[in-house]
C-alpha cells in the first residue's frame, strides 16, 4: 500500500497560498486549502470554471447596475469595508476606460485624432498648414506626419488616463474639505467610471451622425452629469438641498476643465513626440 512521504505529509498541515499552519480543511486567513485528486478532474476543472465565470459575470453587472441607477453607493460601500459584492474602482474605470477608448479610435468617431480636430476647429485650415510645413522640415509626408501624431496621441490618452482621475479628486477635495484624499478618489473613480459608461451611449449618436457641435445633445449631457451628481453627494458626503445642486454644477464644471486639460495636454505631447529634433 503507497504511502505518502513525510514531508507531504508536513507540506499538507500548511496553507499553499500564505504558509500558514491549518485548522480545518480551509485557511482560516485566506481561504485557501490543500490540493488533492479531485481538483485535477474534469469535472471539477468545469465546475469551478462556471463557478467563476457566473460570479464575475454577477458581480459586474450588480455593480454596473449599482452605478448607474444609484449613484454614489458603490463609493459608500467601498468606504464603509464592504467589497466583496463589487468590483473594486480602480478595476471598473479601468474596464470602462478601455470600452470607451476603443470605441472612440474607431475610424470616423476618433476623437484621438488629427483629421477630427482640423475638421471640428474653425482654424483647421490653418492648422493643416502649419503641421504640413512641419512634416516637411522633418522630411515626413502630411498623411504620414499625422499618422505619427495620432499614434502617440491615443498612447499618451491611454497612459495619463489617470490624470483626469487625480484632477477631479483635486476638485472634489476643494469644495468637501476634512476628508481624506483617497475618499475622493474613490468617488472620482466611480463618477469617471459613469461619464465613460454615458459616453458609450452618445458614441453611437455619433457613429451615425458624426462629430457634428449638437447643442441639444450638449445640454442633455450637462444635465445628465448634473443629476447624476446632485444625487451621489448626499449618499458621499452628506450636502442635500440646493447645496448639493450647486456642488454638482461646480463639479461638471471642473469635470470638462479637466476633460479639455486632458486632451490638449497629450495632444500638445503628441505633437512634441512627433515633431522634435
Amino acid at each position: 500500500m503507497a504511502t505518502v512521504p513525510v514531508q507531504r505529509q508536513e507540506e499538507s498541515l500548511q496553507c499553499p497560498e500564505c504558509g500558514i499552519p491549518l485548522l480545518g480543511k480551509h485557511c482560516h486567513v485566506c481561504g485557501g486549502k490543500p490540493p488533492n485528486p479531485h481538483d485535477l478532474t474534469i469535472k471539477h476543472f468545469l465546475h469551478e470554471g462556471l463557478h467563476e465565470f457566473t460570479h464575475l459575470d454577477s458581480k459586474i453587472f450588480r455593480t454596473l447596475r449599482t452605478l448607474i441607477f444609484s449613484p454614489g453607493t458603490l463609493s459608500v460601500e467601498y468606504l464603509a469595508g464592504r467589497k466583496r459584492r463589487y468590483v473594486l474602482p480602480l478595476r471598473i474605470f479601468i474596464l470602462a476606460f478601455a470600452v470607451n477608448f476603443f470605441l472612440y479610435t474607431r475610424p470616423g468617431v476618433a476623437l484621438y485624432d488629427v483629421h477630427f480636430l482640423i475638421a471640428s476647429n474653425a482654424q483647421g485650415a490653418t492648422l493643416e498648414k502649419t503641421l504640413e510645413h512641419a512634416a516637411q522640415k522633418r522630411h515626413m509626408s502630411k498623411e504620414a506626419a499625422f499618422d505619427r501624431i495620432n499614434e502617440h496621441w491615443q498612447h499618451n490618452a491611454s497612459l495619463f488616463q489617470l490624470g483626469d482621475v487625480f484632477f477631479f479628486a483635486f476638485g472634489l477635495a476643494l469644495i468637501n474639505r476634512r476628508r481624506y484624499f483617497g475618499e475622493h478618489l474613490v468617488f472620482s473613480l466611480h463618477t469617471l467610471s459613469f461619464t465613460l459608461l454615458y459616453g458609450m451611449v452618445t458614441w453611437l449618436y455619433y457613429l451615425r451622425y458624426g462629430f457634428k457641435q449638437n447643442w441639444v445633445l450638449v445640454l442633455i449631457t450637462l444635465a445628465v452629469f448634473v443629476a447624476y451628481l446632485w444625487r451621489a453627494i448626499p449618499k458621499m458626503y452628506g450636502t442635500s438641498g440646493w447645496k448639493a445642486l450647486l456642488k454638482a454644477f461646480l463639479l461638471v464644471v471642473w469635470l470638462e476643465l479637466s476633460r479639455g486639460f486632458f486632451v490638449v495636454f497629450t495632444m500638445f505631447l503628441a505633437l512634441y513626440q512627433t515633431f522634435k529634433k
